[in-house]
């Protein structure tokens, strides 16, 4: 199918600019403070904690308790995308921290990396793609409710072993995010190149990265389950 120019998303309703504003975006005026190797350390502290009291809540679990990974992963799906779906392509006030999740994400990456431009050029621009540390803190805190049902139902092994999953599922929402936007030859050192189930997620991904279909398809990272 022949694709057509992108049209003005709702997000940016009412900008005649919008297709100069595309052209005229350059990566390089956002990349200013942005330290991978501090951002790994970061993420490593905090997801490290969490996962260290997660893992002891969750020795506390019955055997039979491990199999409610499945229902939590499918949890997890779900608020991926209601997460990817609202606060980071709507400009809300909640939760905390909204405003600057859409500004990163809707404004800065679907207009550095568009569907026909998605490989990164230089790997600071890994900045445009990984969200902030404290995400992390943001996107755990969504779950809280299920965690705590889980608790109520089965104690607190299962709430630990929830949190595991989200931590996991995080980690893995972010390696494949960056991984959709190497380049082809990165992809064929990492044998990514020829493989189908790799290359079906990354065009369903970079289908989301259509200006005009951003804020109406394709909203998970991981598995379009919920999608």
């Amino acid at each position: 199918m022949t694709e057509t120019t992108p049209k003005p998303t709702s997000e940016d309703k009412g900008s005649s600019a919008l297709p100069r504003v595309i052209a005229a975006f350059s990566r390089e005026q956002h990349l200013a403070g942005f330290s991978l190797r501090d951002h790994l350390l970061k993420t490593a502290l905090v997801c490290g904690l969490l996962l260290a009291v997660s893992l002891s809540l969750a020795r506390q679990a019955q055997p039979v308790d491990w199999w409610l990974v499945i229902v939590f992963l499918i949890c997890a799906n779900f608020i991926e995308w209601g997460f990817h779906r609202y606060p980071m392509h709507r400009p809300m006030a909640l939760p905390p921290g909204a405003r600057l999740l859409y500004l990163n994400h809707a404004l800065i990456h679907h207009r550095a990396f568009l569907h026909d431009s998605m490989p990164l050029a230089d790997p600071r621009e890994l900045g445009l793609i990984l969200m902030p540390w404290y995400t992390m803190l943001l996107v755990l805190a969504l779950g809280l409710p299920v965690a705590l049902f889980a608790w109520w139902l089965r104690g607190p092994g299962v709430f630990g072993i929830f949190y595991v999953m989200a931590l996991c599922y995080y980690l893995a929402y972010e390696l494949l995010h960056a991984l959709y936007h190497t380049d082809a030859d990165t992809q064929r050192r990492l044998r990514l190149h020829d493989n189908r189930l790799f290359q079906f997620l990354r065009a369903h991904h970079a289908h989301h990265h259509r200006l005009d279909r951003m804020a109406r398809v394709n909203f998970n990272v991981t598995v379009p389950l919920a999608d």
